[in-house]
């Protein structure tokens, strides 16, 4: 169980240009908002985020870009339009100087919604880099109630030709010793397991061990 953090599994892959972050909100009881991040640490010091979000302010959940420097952010944009998409992928990806965000619904197509100048850089192994149930936003925290939370999540990376399933590890605030790559949002409490390659679940009130992976069928 953890408490008061975001929750979730980490890459401890090797370094590589491209995730695929699939997650499947089975159901989710939070009275406050909560988010899917999919966010990585890159080698010259950025940190970029791809988002799914449901704001407690908006009706609908929306696909939202963010790219940090150092204790600032560097590019914040309004997101795409809204979106209902329990079950989908979150997609990021680095060619020829720009890191790329984008989302599939399907699994086969990518949409591409945004994209940012990151020069020669690549995504980097680490609690940084990880997969996530959050708050909404603006460090805010997703408050589980006693209704019921089933979050299923799959990590891969790409190995320069093709996806292969991500090693994991779940993520906790114990094991993080970056300043300002850590993830605001949290959650106030949530199970989390993790097979250690590719698949995650995260529930609540009650632990749950069965995960999925599919796999992607679209390149980056």
């Amino acid at each position: 169980m953890v408490t008061n953090q975001p929750a979730g599994l980490y890459y401890k892959g090797p370094e590589t240009t491209a995730l695929a972050g699939y997650y499947c909100i089975e159901s989710i009881n939070s009275s406050n908002g909560y988010s899917i991040q999919l966010n990585a640490l890159l080698s010259n010091g950025l940190w970029i985020q791809d988002v799914y979000v449901l704001a407690p302010y908006y009706s609908e959940p929306f696909y939202e870009p963010a790219v940090l420097g150092y204790k600032s952010f560097l590019y914040a944009p309004p997101g795409t339009g809204f979106i209902n998409a329990p079950c989908a992928w979150l997609v990021m990806t680095i060619n020829d100087g720009y890191a790329y965000f984008g989302y599939s619904l399907d699994g086969r197509n990518i949409v591409w919604y945004d994209s940012y100048p990151v020069d020669n850089a690549v995504i980097k192994p680490g609690p940084s880099t990880k997969l996530v149930l959050a708050g909404y936003g603006h460090g805010a925290q997703a408050v589980l109630g006693n209704g019921t939370t089933l979050v299923y999540l799959a990590l891969y990376y790409w190995n320069g030709t093709g996806w292969e399933p991500a090693p994991v590890s779940v993520f906790s605030i114990y094991s993080y010793t970056g300043r300002y790559t850590f993830t605001a949002e949290t959650v106030n409490n949530a199970y989390v397991f993790t097979s250690g390659s590719c698949g995650g679940v995260v529930s609540w009130p009650s632990p749950v061990n069965n995960t999925m992976c599919p796999t992607p069928m679209f390149k980056p």
